[in-house]
């Protein structure tokens, strides 16, 4: 039985573990979908900037402006990159954890601040 609760603490573990994973894959695509939006919008303005519809003085800017984009758009891919792996490995844990339990204990929601 000790067994049992070991595993079935384990198996508890790796649903928060989990659920941590899939909250931040979750919050980095909805970033990344703005990096995205934000992107788009700056690639519109450099576009009237190169065919000389910008006041030149503004020309600068907006090539700062979209290089930021460019760099914020990177960045939160790269983090949604590692962000995906490891709540793939989080899924995969869980699936092995359960086989061995032959079943998902319920974890409340609230009991997800207890990951550290």
């Amino acid at each position: 039985m000790s067994d049992n609760t070991d595993l079935e603490s384990r198996v508890a573990a790796a649903i928060r573990h989990y659920r941590a994973a899939l909250d931040l894959a979750e919050n980095l695509e909805r970033e990344d979908a703005c990096a995205q939006r934000a992107l788009s919008s700056i690639l519109l303005d450099l576009k009237r900037a190169l065919r000389g519809e910008v006041a030149p003085h503004l020309n600068n800017s907006l090539f700062e402006i979209g290089s930021a984009a460019v760099a914020r758009s990177d960045k939160t891919r790269d983090a949604l990159v590692e962000a995906t792996a490891r709540l793939d490995s989080a899924r995969l844990t869980l699936a092995a954890l359960q086989q061995q339990l032959g079943y998902l204990p319920k974890v409340p929601r609230g009991a997800d601040h207890m990951l550290g």
